[in-house]
């Protein structure tokens, strides 16, 4: 009699230790991955991603084409704004010709908007010796300058 009982509870308690595993294991295939690892995997560009996929990725004034040059002019026009706003006028004018040499690089990639970026050039030619001096006219010229660029922006994008 003894022997059926010992075996019975030996019974019961595997029994209940396989249930138990199966529960664990179900837990622990169903659960979803965390915040954190979803977005690395989307973020992560696969190994059969080609080039314009991985500047995807990346902020656009910081990709080597077209969309980023005109980014970086933008924020260089922006940036010599808020100078001349502080009465750096210095810092302003080399602000400008930052975005003239960006303007450079652009137009090597001989992009279809050529011509409005050579306006472009030539108004930044005008407006940093305004600037340089301090000129009360200095910050319509940098407004102008913005519309340029966010014409340009408007037809490229």
């Amino acid at each position: 009699m003894q022997n059926k009982v010992g075996f019975k509870q030996i019974h019961n308690s595997l029994l209940l230790t396989c249930i138990l595993f199966l529960i664990f294991l179900a837990i622990g295939c169903s659960k979803q991955p965390a915040s954190n690892q979803a977005s690395e995997t989307v973020a992560t560009p696969t190994a059969n991603s080609n080039q314009s996929d991985r500047a995807a990725g990346t902020a656009t004034f910081a990709q080597p084409n077209l969309k980023g040059d005109i980014e970086r002019i933008s924020l260089a026009i922006s940036m010599a704004k808020d100078s001349a706003h502080l009465n750096k006028w210095q810092e302003a004018a080399s602000r400008l010709r930052g975005a003239k040499s960006e303007i450079d690089v652009a137009l090597g990639r001989k992009p279809r908007l050529q011509e409005e970026l050579e306006a472009l050039k030539v108004a930044i030619d005008r407006t940093i010796p305004l600037v340089e001096n301090g000129a009360r006219e200095a910050d319509a010229k940098l407004t102008e300058l913005q519309t340029r660029i966010g014409a340009i922006k408007t037809n490229t994008y």
